[in-house]
C-alpha cells in the first residue's frame, strides 16, 4: 500500500480542498477544463492532445497509479504546517461540476479514516515528520511502516516525550527491535549452562563487583543459585564499606517467560546462602505473571529482587561487557 503526498492548494482552494476530503473525496488540481478528464486521455493518442491535455497528462497522470487501500496526505491542509491523512477506498473519477472550476479530479477516501495533525506532532515519528515537508506537485512517502505507525500514535496520542528530544524517544523506541535480537543471539550462542558462564564474565566486568562464583555442578545442586555474586556498596571509603551477596538465577528462555519456579529458587538461595538479594535473568520477555511473584516474593522476604528479561539482557551485557564483544569487530 502507497502512501501519496499531495502539495498545498492553492491559497482560495485550502478550504474546498479539506472540507471536500472531510466528506469522503480528496481532490487534486490541473484539472480546470472539461477534457481533462485522465480516464480519456489515458486512451487518447498523445498526437491527438492538445497544449493543455497533454500537460494535464504529464502532471496528473500518477492519479491513476492510486489504488484502494493507500493512503493520501494533503500538505499544509486545513492550514500551515498541519496535514490531512485519509485511506482511499475509490479509485480515480473525475467530477464535471466542480465549485470553483478547478480540482477536479478525484480519489474516493474512507471518511472514517480522515485525520488532521501537525506534522511536527511528538507522535509523529522523525523521519515521516521530515517528508511531509513540501517537495513537488506530489511525492511517494515510503516509510509506510512508520507512517502507519505515526497516524496510531496520533489517534491514541501515545507518545509522552518526557523533557527527551524528539529524535531520542523514537531512538530508543526504534532500538528495541535490534536488543531483542541481540538478546537472542545471547542465548543461541550459550547454550544451557554456558550462559551462566558467560553471564558471570558479564558480572566480573562491573567496577563493585568482588568476587563471582558459577554455583553447583549438577540438578539440585546449586541450590537456587546458578552465580552468587559478593560486591562491594556503601560509601567508597576505608571502614564505610561493605561487601554484600546476591543470588542470581539464570533461565534461557524464548518467547515469554511465564512459570515462577525460578522466583521459588531464588528464595530458596537467599535462604541457603543468606544472601541480601535476588536477580532472576531470563532471556524470554517478561509477563505480568512472572513480575507479580518477583512483587510478592521480594514483599514477603522483605529483601530486593530484580528481574532482567527479554531486551534488558542485551542492555546489561551491551553495558558492561559491550566492549569485549566489539573488540574485535
Amino acid at each position: 500500500m502507497a502512501i501519496w503526498a499531495f502539495n498545498k492548494p492553492v491559497d482560495k482552494a485550502i478550504e474546498y480542498v479539506s472540507n471536500s476530503a472531510k466528506n469522503g473525496v480528496s481532490r487534486f488540481g490541473w484539472s480546470w477544463f472539461d477534457s481533462a478528464n485522465l480516464n480519456d486521455l489515458k486512451s487518447k493518442p498523445w498526437v491527438d492532445m492538445d497544449d493543455d491535455e497533454r500537460n494535464v497528462w504529464k502532471r496528473t497522470r500518477f492519479l491513476l497509479d492510486i489504488t484502494e487501500g493507500d493512503w493520501i496526505v494533503h500538505i499544509n491542509v486545513p492550514s500551515w504546517g498541519k496535514c490531512l491523512a485519509a485511506k482511499v477506498d475509490k479509485q480515480y473519477s473525475f467530477d464535471t461540476n466542480s465549485e470553483i472550476g478547478d480540482f477536479r479530479h478525484c480519489i474516493g477516501i474512507d471518511r472514517e479514516s480522515v485525520i488532521v495533525f501537525d506534522r511536527n506532532d511528538a507522535n509523529v515519528m522523525p523521519l515521516v515528520s521530515r517528508k511531509l515537508k513540501l517537495r513537488g506537485r506530489y511525492w511517494r512517502i515510503y516509510c509506510e511502516d512508520k507512517f502507519h505507525e505515526s497516524i496510531t500514535n496520533l489517534r491514541l496520542n501515545s507518545v509522552d516525550l518526557n523533557g527527551e528530544s524528539h529524535g531520542t524517544y523514537f531512538l530508543k523506541k526504534d532500538l528495541s527491535a535490534p536488543l531483542a535480537t541481540i538478546t537472542s543471539l545471547i542465548q543461541q550462542n550459550h547454550p544451557e549452562k554456558k550462559l551462566e558462564y558467560f553471564l558471570a564474565e558479564v558480572f566480573r566486568n562491573i567496577p563493585t563487583v568482588e568476587n563471582v562464583k558459577v554455583n553447583g555442578s549438577g540438578r539440585g545442586t546449586d541450590y537456587g543459585a546458578d552465580l552468587i555474586i559478593e560486591y562491594k556498596s556503601g560509601l567508597p571509603i576505608i571502614g564505610l564499606e561493605t561487601i554484600e551477596k546476591v543470588v542470581v538465577q539464570v533461565k534461557s528462555y524464548t518467547n515469554e517467560h511465564w512459570e515462577t519456579k525460578a522466583v521459588d529458587q531464588i528464595e530458596v538461595a537467599i535462604q541457603q546462602y543468606d544472601a541480601d538479594a535476588g536477580i532472576l535473568i531470563t532471556t524470554g520477555n517478561k509477563t505480568e505473571h512472572l513480575e507479580q511473584a518477583i512483587d510478592k516474593l521480594s514483599s514477603d522476604i522483605n529483601k530486593p529482587i530484580s528481574l532482567l528479561a527479554g531486551t534488558d539482557v542485551a542492555r546489561f551485557v551491551l553495558k558492561f561487557y559491550g566492549d569485549e564483544l566489539l573488540s574485535s569487530m
